[in-house]
């Protein structure tokens, strides 16, 4: 059976995207590699995820966790929307990824020691339902989870069984640390992380 043809030619803009859901798109490996730059997507499975660029207090957010992780572990490689690959058929962008070692591909394959998604409304399930299992699946050592709307951040351990809560942040308990492996110890105030 042939694929339909939904290449989206380097020239054509992407204003027909609505601005505030993620779009789902059926293409092969080699469409999805030929998107134009500007077009922010992961692909899973035969399908391009296709998202609005994130607006500027989502950005914030994931900056200044970024550069919280990169003060406290000088070691590793941390990275904004970097692409990371999570499994045979999985390229996903976190919005903060933290590898061992420097990697300049397109989509790493270098297993990340931790990724971080700072939740959207277009993103919440994806983020919260499918991306947690890759990231499991794909070996990743923590998974942090950082809510603007409900003011919370959640981390997520690798344990034998799945997931396991490593700290919770909120408006009642809104700071506290995360020892990273042996790379370091990120102290996190939540006030100061979702300041406007």
């Amino acid at each position: 059976m042939e694929e339909p043809d939904v290449s989206i030619r380097r020239d054509e803009p992407m204003s027909a995207m609505p601005s505030e859901r993620l779009e789902r798109r059926p293409m092969s490996y080699d469409e999805f590699l030929a998107l134009p730059e500007h077009v922010r997507a992961e692909w899973v499975d035969g399908v391009a995820i296709m998202s609005p660029p994130a607006r500027r207090p989502h950005n914030r957010v994931a900056r200044r966790l970024a550069n919280l992780v990169e003060t406290a572990c000088p070691d590793l490689e941390v990275d904004t929307e970097s692409g990371v690959r999570t499994g045979e058929r999985k390229y996903r962008i976190p919005d903060v990824s933290v590898i061992p070692v420097m990697d300049d591909a397109v989509f790493t394959e270098v297993i990340p020691v931790m990724v971080v998604e700072v939740l959207s409304p277009s993103s919440r399930s994806e983020d919260t339902l499918r991306k947690s299992g890759e990231y499991l699946a794909a070996g990743i050592g923590q998974y942090w989870i950082v809510d603007p709307t409900y003011h919370s951040l959640t981390v997520l351990g690798a344990g034998a069984e799945g997931w396991e809560i490593v700290l919770e942040l909120d408006e009642t308990h809104p700071t506290g640390e995360v020892t990273v492996g042996e790379h370091g110890v990120v102290p996190i105030d939540l006030a100061t992380l979702l300041a406007p």
